[in-house]
């Protein structure tokens, strides 16, 4: 019999002097991933979209697709309600937080981060637990091809749970 389970993930925050000390305990992975920056300062559009149908990702996409003209968008998935999208337009990083901010069910964390690093990053393998990727649609409209080579790949460590235990010292 259980009692008390600690979950994977503890913060501990304290405010004190206008100053917030953060502290996060989490379950790691290591993932890989591709970043929207290319060396000519452009970027290609990575969407991580969540919470939303299949459906409902499609008409979020084919809304912006066809506002800001865009090419294919290749859709991905490897967990019901949650998806990746790819698109190979090259544009400047205002353009892209625009047609960020006009996606519906956008991952808040995910633009989040976009915006902090001023570029997004976006997981190509499969979390622990769950399949391999697989295209799970192809919004049509005209074909631009992958900006071969000149794509920075990265391997970053995220935690294996969204949510957790937070234990807050001080002022909010």
């Amino acid at each position: 019999m259980t009692i008390f389970a600690i979950p994977s993930r503890v913060y501990f925050r304290m405010k004190k002097f206008e100053r917030v000390l953060t502290i996060c305990f989490a379950h790691v992975q290591t993932l890989e991933g591709i970043t929207s920056l290319l060396p000519n300062g452009k970027h290609i559009l990575l969407w991580d979209i969540e919470d939303c149908t299949l459906k409902e990702c499609k008409e979020t996409l084919r809304k912006v697709q066809k506002k800001y003209d865009l090419s294919d968008i290749f859709i991905v998935s490897d967990a019901e309600r949650s998806f990746r999208a790819y698109c190979y337009n090259q544009v400047d990083f205002k353009t892209y937080l625009k047609i960020l901010l006009d996606t519906d069910y956008l991952d808040p964390i995910f633009f989040e981060y976009t915006v902090r690093r001023k570029k997004a990053t976006l997981r190509t393998n499969s979390k622990k637990g769950r399949p391999k990727q697989k295209v799970v649609a192809v919004l049509f409209s005209y074909s631009v091809a992958f900006p071969k080579g000149k794509v920075e790949r990265v391997i970053y460590d995220t935690g294996v749970e969204k949510e957790g235990l937070s234990i807050i010292l001080g002022g909010e």
